[in-house]
């Protein structure tokens, strides 16, 4: 089946960003890509240090280079890299500027393997229960 090309775009753009990743440590390389509202995609890769609390994921560079960039609503997000899942910070950084309908795609990178295998999800399947903050009181409308 063809991918509808912003898809493929997306999925593109996070297997690329994962070629930057600074991971001397774990070795563990991932690369993630957003997509605005606006149609801009954003990239980022992991970068550790060698005091851990202080490495950043993937995930949340991309999301923050995008706000950044004052682009805060994902509509659509890739994660790239072997097994690749977000940890649970992540998560919530994605659900705070997400909505029920944002996509997420999830692109395994096999060693050894033709093509990635690609699970599309929503963010808010992947975190339920999640901290909301519109519900909280602590915002009245999502950012836009």
């Amino acid at each position: 089946m063809k991918r509808p090309r912003e898809e493929l775009r997306l999925i593109e753009a996070a297997v690329s960003a994962r070629k930057n990743a600074y991971c001397p440590y774990s070795r563990y390389a991932v690369g993630a890509s957003v997509l605005t509202e606006s149609g801009r995609i954003f990239t980022g890769c992991n970068v550790e240090n060698a005091s851990y609390g202080l490495s950043l994921c993937a995930e949340r560079v991309a999301i923050f280079n995008a706000v950044s960039r004052q682009q805060t609503l994902i509509k659509a997000m890739a994660i790239a890299g072997s097994a690749a899942r977000p940890c649970g910070a992540c998560r919530q950084v994605m659900f705070e500027f997400s909505t029920e309908q944002t996509r997420l795609y999830l692109v395994d990178l096999k060693p050894g393997a033709s093509r990635p295998v690609v699970t599309k999800t929503t963010v808010a399947r992947l975190l339920p229960f999640a901290f909301n903050p519109l519900t909280s009181g602590l915002l009245t409308r999502r950012a836009s």
